[in-house]
């Protein structure tokens, strides 16, 4: 007598032919959660924050602060480093993707009403360009010779690099005066001239009043030109003349200058309350070293020096010799459990000094022989990926890393930036073969699920992951639809569809929780556990030889809704109706043809959440014979039942849908052969 039992429910393999399955592998996994071996349903997502933003969100990130949360979103590729100096309360964090590599706080970032962030400042300090000029008066002491540099210092403690230096030979004991220092760079100014397809057509050479601080890749933004408009926009700069005070942005116009306009920078230097240190040399029997002399305001001009050797040598030893700014074009800003920043530009590895991450040493930069495409790290390894073969990096201190590059020997190119996660055992993405994993060991992990044909067939190179519980959560799009899947190499469900279109996902490494973003609103993934996403499982295809008809059938579920669930439920149907009352209240329905919001939903739709349902459980069993459907019935209970009599096949499936806890399922030809099962 035929019989099959489906116990410990699994996901989708699909490289196997639907017959050659396991018992507990499924054609069909959607909405599923199997974590636990059970069918069970997906918590639905909940909604936590609507940014003020034009665009999908593309990057995301939370801050919070004395109990108060805030998030911030943008509609580019942004990468996001928390601070690693102990005692971070302002909440500083660092960035890049959105212009040129960026640092702010919690105070800067999330001042007004939106969209956030709303203030930054550029990463790094621009450098004193001048060297002091040194006159000498007086003193009749021994003659020595010093030289003197100076650096910029924000308020927020970070140096820059120093000045050229300024060398003089006079008694010692004379008044060393220092003019000619340069004062902090200017965050805006006037435009003075813009000469259209200069240098090169589709360019506009634009001269300002000073280029002090500008440099290629910025953003700048123009204002009040007149005569040639379009300039009047946020351009990237594509090149900075200081000779000429000219820089160069791409812009293609038929228009001629006539006068005027104002230029600003959209990451400006933090200038506000910014000083200036100087430094002069001291000479011992081991080295000649740069001391620490004074500090006087960034807007001054000019020192006198009369501080004796015996002071000066008690002094701090410059710390900022070799500190530069990061690349303008720096992408990918991460921070390793070091304290070491890192980023990249073009095929360039770049490393800040320990808990400085505005300061970037070109001595610790690391060159690939490819284009890198994202990086990543597991443990004090470095991962890079790159358009053809991997990279590693290990060390601890940024000076020694580079003797610890390690060039994979296998060709696996990194698909999509944004389909890069990071996981306890190594850091994973999509190349053409596969998803990589590299960590301890390095290999294709998806060679048992998927053949490199059925895996290009998710389209890669448009993945968006994240991963949380080391599992990885994917978004990706296939001919205009978007979905979503999950990939558990820990256990037998290794892979399920969601049907989810996100635009961004996150997992926030402070709590461990996945965020995803749809329809420019930010969820907490399975968030609300009032409401479960409605599953869809399909069995394998059981074959029999001779043919047989199953005759009964018995669902092993959990009907049985606790006082939790419950009270969650009713929670989240609450919560919908307030929000939806408070649209009302504020006459942001946006469901009117003349509606900022026209366009963003189907006809007869608006801006107002739906309402889950109070109750929902339901189960549908389905009975699938030699490809065509035989029976299909809701389960209430866990009670066996018949199926229909008439036929015989020789393979049959069958289909769970719904939002119920199935533990298993059993189908006999007869109702006594399913207690043999």
């Amino acid at each position: 007598m035929s019989a099959f039992r489906i116990s410990g429910f699994s996901g989708l393999v699909p490289r196997l032919a639907k017959q050659l399955l396991a018992p507990y592998q499924a054609q069909i996994a959607t909405n599923c959660d199997l974590t636990s071996g059970d069918l069970r349903p997906r918590s639905g997502p909940k909604a936590v924050f609507a940014p003020v933003i034009n665009n999908d969100i593309v990057s995301m990130f939370r801050m919070e602060k004395d109990g108060n949360e805030k998030w911030l979103a943008w509609d580019r590729d942004v990468d996001v480093a928390r601070s690693p100096v102990a005692g971070n309360t302002s909440r500083r964090f660092y960035y890049t993707g959105d212009g040129e590599p960026r640092v702010s706080d919690y105070e800067t970032a999330t001042r007004g009403t939106g969209p956030y962030p709303s203030g930054c400042f550029v990463l790094g300090v621009t450098p004193p360009l001048k060297a002091p000029a040194i006159s000498i008066s007086g003193g009749a002491g021994a003659v020595v010779t010093r030289a003197y540099v100076c650096t910029f210092v924000t308020p927020w403690g970070e140096e820059s690099k120093p000045s050229p230096a300024a060398t003089a030979t006079a008694n010692a004991d004379a008044a060393w005066m220092l003019s000619n220092l340069d004062t902090a760079p200017p965050n805006s100014g006037t435009v003075t001239g813009a000469s259209r397809n200069t240098p090169l057509p589709g360019h506009v050479e634009v001269m300002l009043d000073s280029v002090f601080g500008l440099r290629a890749h910025e953003e700048i933004t123009f204002a009040s030109v007149s005569g040639m408009t379009d300039l009047n926009a946020t351009f990237a700069i594509h090149s900075v003349n200081a000779g000429t005070n000219k820089i160069v942005v791409p812009l293609s116009t038929t228009q001629i200058y006539i006068a005027g306009g104002t230029w600003a920078r959209k990451a400006p230097h933090n200038t506000h309350g910014m000083i200036k240190r100087i430094y002069r040399t001291l000479s011992t029997s081991e080295a000649t070293e740069y001391h620490y002399v004074a500090t006087i305001p960034a807007i001054a001009t000019a020192y006198t020096d009369t501080a004796s050797d015996e002071d000066v040598a008690l002094g701090e030893i410059l710390p900022s010799a070799n500190w530069e700014m990061p690349p303008a074009d720096l992408k990918g800003i991460l921070i390793l459990p070091n304290g070491v920043a890192a980023g990249f530009s073009g095929n360039e590895v770049h490393f800040s000094e320990p808990f400085k991450p505005y300061a970037w040493p070109t001595a610790y930069r690391q060159t690939y022989d490819q284009d890198i495409v994202a990086i990543g790290f597991t443990g004090t390894t470095l991962v890079g990926m790159t358009q053809g073969n991997p990279f590693t990096i290990t060390g601890v201190e940024p000076v020694t890393m580079g003797g610890g590059m390690e060039k994979l020997g296998v060709a696996w190119p990194c698909m999509a930036k944004r389909g890069v996660a990071s996981f306890a055992f190594g850091v994973g993405y999509p190349a053409p073969q596969g998803m990589v994993i590299i960590g301890a060991s390095s290999d294709i992990v998806t060679n048992d699920l998927f053949t490199q044909k059925e895996w290009s067939e998710l389209n890669p190179r448009t993945f968006i992951a994240a991963s949380a519980d080391n599992r990885y959560y994917c978004g990706y799009t296939i001919d205009d639809s978007s979905l979503m899947f999950v990939i558990d190499k820990t256990e037998r469900a290794s892979f399920i569809r969601i049907n989810q279109r996100i635009s961004c996902i996150w997992t926030d490494p402070a709590t461990g929780r996945l965020y995803v973003a749809a329809e420019k609103k930010i969820y907490e993934w399975e968030g609300d556990a009032g409401s479960k996403l409605s599953y869809e499982w399909k069995s394998k295809k059981f074959v029999t030889t001779p043919p047989v008809n199953y005759g009964a059938a018995k669902i092993d579920a959990d009907f049985d809704v606790s006082e939790a669930e419950l009270a969650a439920t009713q929670a989240a149907h609450d919560s919908a109706i307030a929000a939806n009352r408070a649209v009302i209240t504020q006459r942001g329905m946006d469901d009117g043809l003349a509606d900022p919001g026209l366009g963003e939903y189907a006809i007869g739709g608006d801006a107002m959440d739906e309402i889950p349902p109070l109750i929902a459980d339901s189960l549908q069993f389905q009975l699938w014979a030699d490809g065509a459907l035989k029976f299909t019935k809701k389960v209430s209970n866990n009670r066996a039942f018949r199926l229909p009599a008439g036929y015989k096949a020789d393979n049959v499936e069958i289909v769970l849908s719904g939002n119920v806890k199935v533990t298993g399922a059993v189908l006999a030809e007869t109702m006594d052969g399913l207690k043999q099962a």
